[in-house]
Parts: structure tokens; sequence; C-alpha cells
């Protein structure tokens, strides 16, 4: 069954382009989002992943967050280039900040629901509550380095997938170095090297037996170029949904995006 990308997808993908290509940074956005996970267009093997993501504080004196975000697996390759699989993965967090200057806060995940929307065999779903530290700290005079723990209770999975803490474990590590590569008076601007790391096995804390991914993203300092340029290896289980219990190895390359911080 062909599972097409939505018309609606489509118009939300095309504006979001629109808005931070050519949007000026002063300028908000015409929604008032804020980025939450990583935001890209990526082309490769075994397809094409999609994602993106953001976030919304509902009251601002009040930390209380709606996030969302949309994975897209993309068989552009197939003569019908059928949507392989959409996961779906809403949730609300409440952030007590530690030291908000310094980027140290945490989150309590009150609900997270993922989901990619299917029925019958390929239905997948769950929920989780969960807690995550974040932090930030510099490394040098250029290099900063954020790294976040993630520990969370799973509950309400699907028929088909009830072993899926087995491949995508009980905790999600991040770690990201920001202005790995100089780009004083150079082609290349901000950029970051992301880590991203949960584990897998009987126990759901083997490292070895889950995922990791590894993802490098550039701008550049040609003032008319927005996107950035992102590569990005996977490898393990759990990048989507549908194949959660299938081990491969991916590599993808293609573009990122900003929403702009207002």
């Amino acid at each position: 069954m062909n599972f097409n990308l939505p018309h609606a997808a489509w118009f939300i993908v095309v504006l979001f382009f629109i808005s931070t290509t050519f949007a000026k940074e002063e300028e908000l956005l015409l929604l008032p989002l804020q980025q939450y996970r990583l935001i890209y267009f990526l082309v490769g093997t075994p397809d094409t992943k999609i994602q993106f993501s953001f976030q919304i504080q509902f009251i601002e004196p009040i930390n209380l967050y709606f996030g969302y975000t949309q994975i897209m697996m993309w068989d552009i390759t197939k003569l019908s280039s059928p949507m392989r699989d959409l996961n779906y993965n809403p949730e609300l967090f409440y952030r007590f900040y530690i030291k908000k200057k310094s980027f140290q806060w945490i989150n309590i995940g009150i609900i997270e629901h993922e989901s990619n929307g299917r029925d019958s065999e390929i239905s997948r779903a769950w929920n989780r509550a969960y807690i995550l530290y974040h932090s930030a700290r510099k490394i040098g005079e250029q290099i900063k380095m954020e790294w976040s723990i993630k520990g969370w209770i799973p509950f309400g999975y699907g028929l088909t997938n009830e072993d899926l803490s087995r491949y995508r474990g009980a905790w999600e590590l991040q770690i990201a170095l920001n202005n790995i590569i100089n780009s004083s008076g150079t082609f290349f601007g901000a950029n970051d090297l992301m880590l991203r790391l949960y584990p897998g096995g009987p126990s759901y804390t083997n490292p070895l037996l889950g995922g990791q991914e590894l993802t490098f993203r550039c701008k550049t300092t040609v003032k008319i170029i927005a996107p950035a340029i992102v590569f990005q290896v996977f490898h393990g289980y759990g990048e989507n949904l549908l194949d959660y219990n299938h081990n491969h190895f991916a590599f993808r390359i293609g573009l990122g995006f900003y929403l702009p911080s207002w």
C-alpha cells in the first residue's frame, strides 16, 4: 500500500522553507514556532529521510511546552515514490530552568506519544513519560558542548510492537559540539557535530544493541544561502517505527533548516 505525503504536509514544508530562507533574522514567523529538534531533508541510502520539528510555549510566564516532531521515510527510487513510513511524535512537557543563561534545564515529559498512523500488522505506537537533563559548557575559546540525557517510563505499546523497548531502550544520550570548524575568515559558518545514542537488548541498556546516529551540519558564510549542508550516518535499530526491529546502516546528505530565535 502506497502512503503518499499529504498535500497539507507539502504546504508546511514549502511555507517553512520560504520563511527560513527569505525572512530577515529579526522578523517573526507567521506562526509562533521555536525550533525543537533538528530539521532537515536528506537523500541517501536506504531511503530519503525528512524531519520537521518545533515547540510552542503555551503561556510565556509558564514554561509549559507542546513539542512536535515528524519523521518521513520516503522511497524515491521506486516508480510511485511512496512515502514508506511517517512517524508522528507530539509531546507535552514542563521545563525547569536551573541556570537559564548557561543552558541548564530539566524537562519533565508529562506525556510523549509516537505512532505511524497505520493499521493492522504495520501499525506502530507507544507512549512514555520522561525526564531530561540538558547542560552546556565551553571547551576552550571556540567550541561549545551541549549534552542531554533522557530517561523514560514507557506505556501503551501497540499490539504489533510490544517489544519496542528491546530496540529503543530506556534512555537516550545526545552530545553536540558547536563550532568545531573555525569559521573565522573561511567559507564555513556555524557548524555542529551531534551524536545521538540509545541502547537496546534484553536489559534495555546495552548501547551496542540500540541505535547510533551521527549528524554534521554546516552553514556557509554566503548570506543568500540560509539552509545548512547536512551529513548523517545511522547504524542500528529503531530509526523509524515501521522497521524498529531491523538492523541497518544508513548514509544521507542534504539540507538543514533553522527556525529563527525570537
